[in-house]
């Protein structure tokens, strides 16, 4: 943004498109800006685009994998629950 006092507004060229004002002083955005900041959004959406691609990529590789995940996780969460009552029984007056 390019910020022009209101007294010197008449030098900017026409081209610049204003963007805010206040009694003092107008913002202007040139050509350029306008130009990159429109390539800029699109490739923003060319992102947005990609990244929805690629979640539902790994999405469908994931899925083929599920169940020998699950099972390995339902696994561990019973040895960690052993573990933790081993540890408890070592504490305490507890029958191991």
């Amino acid at each position: 943004m390019i910020e022009v006092k209101n007294s010197k507004k008449s030098s900017v060229p026409s081209d610049w498109v204003m963007v805010s004002s206040t009694k003092a002083v107008s913002r202007f955005h040139s050509p350029f800006v306008i130009e990159n900041y429109k390539h800029l959004n699109q490739l923003r959406e060319q992102l947005v685009l990609d990244c929805n691609a690629e979640w539902l990529n790994f999405l469908d590789h994931f899925s083929e994998h599920y169940h020998p995940l699950s099972k390995a996780i339902g696994h561990l969460a019973t040895i960690d629950c052993l573990f933790s009552l081993a540890q408890v029984a070592k504490q305490g007056d507890y029958c191991r």
